[in-house]
């Protein structure tokens, strides 16, 4: 720095870009501090964005399980299983086009949970919000449900099924069993 000392102005001229030749490491330090910023800030963004899109396809879902006629009707064919007195039992071994119709009923109801499950593990629904809803009936559902269940995932001419079904409701079980501790196990199921 001593050989920058100014005599006349072009001397002055080489002390400013001698001066301004030491600090050269500002403008890309504050680059860099600015591009790291908005990335931090675009990142919270884009994961504020995405919980709120999660929140809202598991209100949409749930909207659309209490009010359309479908689900309305799938759910009341499971629950006049559940409660009946014959239970699970009396679809286990269809024989009549009736029972053989709320059979495949009971298992779309059941598909129904097995999607929701997979959505909430996939980070597609949001589990606190279906669970703060559904938890005790979820769990409820594949206690009354898993005797069946269990026969379906077993592959006899009877079940169905031709090839094991080892995995059939698998996610819905996953789930309702995670919950489950955090349910009174004495629900009522009706």
């Amino acid at each position: 720095m001593a050989a920058c000392q100014p005599a006349d102005i072009s001397e002055a001229a080489q002390v400013i870009v001698c001066a301004a030749s030491s600090f050269w490491w500002v403008a890309p330090s504050i680059l860099a501090i600015s591009a790291l910023s908005a990335g931090v800030l675009s990142w919270i963004s884009i994961n504020t964005n995405r919980e709120i899109a999660r929140k809202r396809a598991t209100l949409d879902l749930i909207e659309r399980s209490e009010s359309t006629e479908y689900y309305q009707e799938l759910y009341r064919a499971f629950t006049d299983i559940r409660k009946d007195n014959g239970g699970f039992e009396q679809i286990i071994y269809p024989t009549n086009p009736e029972v053989i119709k709320q059979r495949q009923m009971v298992i779309n109801y059941l598909n129904h949970y097995e999607i929701i499950a997979l959505g909430i593990f996939e980070g597609i629904l949001d589990e606190k919000v279906y669970k703060s809803y559904m938890r005790s009936t979820v769990v409820r559902d594949w206690l009354a449900a898993e005797p069946f269940i269990q026969h379906i995932r077993t592959p006899t001419p009877d079940s169905g099924s031709e090839v094991s079904a080892l995995k059939a409701f698998s996610n819905f079980e996953t789930l309702a069993l995670k919950w489950s501790p955090e349910v009174q196990m004495k629900l009522p199921l009706d």
